[in-house]
C-alpha cells in the first residue's frame, strides 16, 4: 500500500528528542529520513541501555531512519551533505543558534542549491535575542514557562513526567512541514520555519497565563484537581478511588441526581455555577467524597455508565502495560524485538528498524557522491 509521503526525502541533522520526533513522524507516514548523526551518534543512543542494550528513547524516535555519520568540520564530508539537502524535499536541524550559518547550512544558502527546499529549524528560545544562545532541554523549558508552577502538589512545582515539551515541539514542527509540503504543490518554492521550544510550550500555557493577566490570580498546582473545572480528579468510593470529570453544569445537575442521589447538592448556591464550584472546591470535594464512600467502586462505576460522566482510574505504567486499549507496534533492533506503543495515523508499520551508528553510511555516500560527481561533469 502506497504511504503518504512516499518520495519525499528528509534530511534530519538532529539529536535528542524534539527534531528526532519530528522526522520519525514523516517516516512512519513513508518519507524516507536520513538521520545525521555526529561522530560518535546522536547523544540520545547513550541514555539507557534499557531495550535490549539500546537506549529507550532512541528506541522509540528513530525507527524506520537511515543513519549516516558527518563530521561538518571535515570539508568533504560537509560536501556530502550539502549534495544531500540539494537532492531533499526537507531539512530539519536542532543545532544551536549560528552553527548551520558557521557551516553554510542555514535556510538562504541551502535555496541557493536547492529553491524547492523546505527548511525547519528548532531551537530552543528562537534564534535572536539574549535567549537565544543559551542551552535548552526539556526540564528547563518547562520550569522557565511557569509550566513546572502549575503541575503537582500545592505549593510543590514539579515537571511533567514525560517529555513534554519536545514532544509537543516535535509535533509543532511536523504539521508546519506538512503544512508548507502542501502550500509547494501550488508556489513550487520552499520556506523556512522556526519552532522554538519555549515558544511552542509558552503558547501551551495560555490559560494559566490569561487567569493571571486578566483575572488578577496566580494559578498554582493542584495535584490531581483541575485548575479550572470543578468536580474534576480523584475522588474515593468504599473499595477504592476513582477519577471523575465534569466539564458543564448540565453534567453536575446530572452527577447529582443520578450518581449521588443528591439533587439538593447541585442546587446549592455555592455549587450551582463552575466559577462557585471552584470557589467552595474543599467544601465540594468532602460532600462528594462522604456520599461515594457509602458505595462500592463498581456501583458508582455503573451508576456513572448509566449517566454519562466521564471516568477513569489514576493507572501506573505497569498498568499502562496492560490496558485493553493500548496499540502496539512492533520494531526491530539487532538485539531482538521491541514492542512499542503504535500512533495515531501511522502508515508505516511493518519491517521498520532500528539504525546502528551509521549503518547506512557507505550506501548513502555512495548514492550522493555519484550524484556530486554527475553534477560537476
Amino acid at each position: 500500500m502506497k504511504n503518504i509521503l512516499d518520495g519525499v526525502v528528509a534530511i534530519s541533522l538532529e539529536q535528542a528528542v524534539a527534531a528526532p520526533y519530528c522526522s520519525r513522524l514523516l517516516s512512519d507516514n513513508g518519507a524516507r529520513v536520513i538521520k545525521v548523526e555526529r561522530p560518535e551518534g546522536d547523544f540520545a543512543r547513550y541514555y539507557d541501555n534499557v531495550v535490549h542494550h539500546n537506549s529507550a528513547y532512541f528506541c522509540w524516535l528513530n525507527a524506520g531512519k537511515e543513519s549516516i555519520c558527518i563530521d561538518l568540520t571535515d570539508s568533504e564530508d560537509l560536501s556530502l551533505l550539502k549534495s544531500m539537502i540539494e537532492s531533499a524535499d526537507i531539512f530539519i536541524q536542532n543545532l544551536k543558534p549560528g552553527v548551520t550559518e558557521k557551516y553554510s547550512l542555514d535556510h538562504s544558502s541551502n535555496q541557493r542549491l536547492n529553491p524547492r527546499l523546505i527548511t525547519c529549524n528548532i531551537s530552543g528560545y528562537g534564534h535572536s535575542g539574549k535567549y537565544a544562545s543559551m542551552k535548552a532541554y526539556d526540564a528547563l523549558i518547562q520550569a522557565e514557562t511557569g509550566l513546572c508552577s502549575v503541575t503537582g502538589p500545592p505549593e510543590t512545582p514539579s515537571k511533567v513526567g514525560a517529555s513534554i515539551c519536545d514532544i509537543s515541539t516535535g509535533l509543532t514542527a511536523y504539521s508546519e512541514i506538512l503544512k508548507y509540503l502542501y502550500k509547494r504543490e501550488s508556489s513550487k518554492k520552499g520556506a523556512e520555519i522556526n519552532v522554538s521550544l519555549f515558544g511552542v510550550l509558552s503558547e501551551w500555557m495560555s490559560v494559566p497565563l490569561a487567569y493571571y493577566e486578566y483575572g488578577d490570580k496566580i494559578p498554582k498546582g493542584t495535584g490531581l484537581d483541575h485548575g479550572q473545572l470543578a468536580p474534576y480528579g480523584q475522588f474515593e468510593t468504599k473499595t477504592g478511588p476513582i477519577f471523575l470529570v465534569i466539564q458543564s453544569d448540565r453534567e453536575w445537575r446530572r452527577f447529582c441526581s443520578d450518581v449521588l442521589g443528591a439533587k439538593d447538592v447541585a442546587n446549592d448556591k455555592r455549587f450551582i455555577t463552575n466559577q462557585e464550584r471552584m470557589e467552595n472546591l474543599i467544601l465540594l470535594k468532602q460532600i462528594i467524597n462522604d456520599i461515594l464512600q457509602k458505595s462500592t467502586r463498581e456501583e458508582v462505576i455503573k451508576k456513572l455508565g448509566v449517566s454519562q460522566i466521564a471516568y477513569g482510574s489514576v493507572n501506573s505504567v505497569k498498568e499502562l502495560s496492560e490496558h485493553p486499549a493500548l496499540v502496539r507496534r512492533e520494531i526491530r533492533t539487532n538485539n531482538g524485538k521491541f514492542i512499542t506503543v503504535d500512533h495515531v495515523g501511522n502508515s508505516k508499520n511493518t519491517d521498520i528498524k532500528i539504525p546502528e551508528l551509521n549503518e547506512h553510511g557507505s550506501l548513502i555516500r555512495k548514492e550522493f557522491e555519484s550524484k556530486m560527481n554527475r553534477g560537476e561533469e
